[in-house]
């Protein structure tokens, strides 16, 4: 919003913003006694920043997990390198490994050559029965504990809307 403010008081406003704030802060014009003062909010900013960023976290699948089985999973937070405020989180499952720890080690450098640091949040195992249109989200890893199953249901789920159950339980190894 446009604020018309005389000059004296306007130049008072300008020194109470942030130091942020004064970057973004534009004086559209200048006459003896008025200044019209825009400033651009962070919020702005940020939503053009994460728009530009937004497509690389676009370009990583939320969901990439085995066909069927029971297998180990990680829950992984992802962002824009040199942005953790624009962040999403994925899923990785895979019944070939022996450790979760080697799901990550998988998955890490993908993402840092895509520019995109990421976090394990966290793992379980999944049981897959696609026959029964079902999902069991279960356990936890000794190496990063236990994932948010919460948060992998509902990436799940949106992965496979057709399944008729799509769950969690905090039981088991």
């Amino acid at each position: 919003m446009l604020q018309f403010l005389p000059i004296n008081l306007a130049l008072k406003q300008y020194l109470h913003f942030t130091g942020r704030e004064r970057l973004f802060a534009l004086f559209l014009k200048i006459s003896s006694q008025l200044v019209v003062l825009r400033p651009i909010s962070q919020q702005q900013n940020a939503s053009k920043r994460k728009k530009m960023s937004d497509t690389a976290l676009d370009s990583v699948a939320d969901v990439e997990i085995d066909s069927s089985g029971k297998f180990k999973y990680i829950l992984i937070k992802i962002w824009p390198k040199d942005d953790k405020n624009n962040s999403k989180y994925i899923v990785r499952g895979d019944g070939r490994v022996d450790y979760h720890a080697d799901i990550f080690d998988e998955v890490e450098p993908k993402l840092r050559s895509k520019k995109i640091s990421c976090d394990c949040e966290g793992g379980g195992r999944i049981q897959h029965k696609p026959q029964a249109k079902t999902i069991l989200v279960y356990g936890y890893s000794q190496g990063f504990g236990r994932a948010d199953h919460s948060i992998t249901v509902e990436k799940l789920k949106a992965k496979y809307p057709g399944y008729t159950s799509i769950t969690f339980n905090n039981e088991g190894y």
